[in-house]
């Protein structure tokens, strides 16, 4: 669905593009060999954009960009060594417990 997403603008401009090149099939030659080049033109910036947005999926630098949430880590004052911290919920059990008591996930 995200793929959709990103590429809606080039499908339309590609669109545009084919429906230019019908209309220079018939009376419009003119009109339609524009509204081509205008849906050509078009779909090749909205292609770069997509590019640019998507970038380089392997790298390692986007890692640094957004620090993690403050929810995910354990607070230092409620975390003791002898308790488990749920990774999908957030929540600190005691040691004891082999499973979350809220979510069921395994926290040791």
């Amino acid at each position: 669905m995200r793929f959709f997403r990103q590429w809606a603008g080039v499908i339309a401009s590609l669109v545009l593009a084919g429906s230019g090149w019908l209309v220079s099939l018939g009376e419009g030659h003119i009109f339609g060999l524009l509204l081509m080049g205008v849906g050509l033109f078009a779909a090749t910036w909205q292609a770069w954009q997509v590019k640019k947005e998507i970038g380089d999926p392997y790298d390692l630098n986007k890692l640094w960009d957004s620090p993690l949430p403050e929810d995910i880590q354990p607070e230092a004052a409620d975390y003791e060594p002898d308790q488990a911290y749920c990774h999908r919920c957030g929540h600190i059990v005691p040691d004891d417990f082999a499973r979350c008591p809220d979510c069921g996930e395994w926290v040791r």
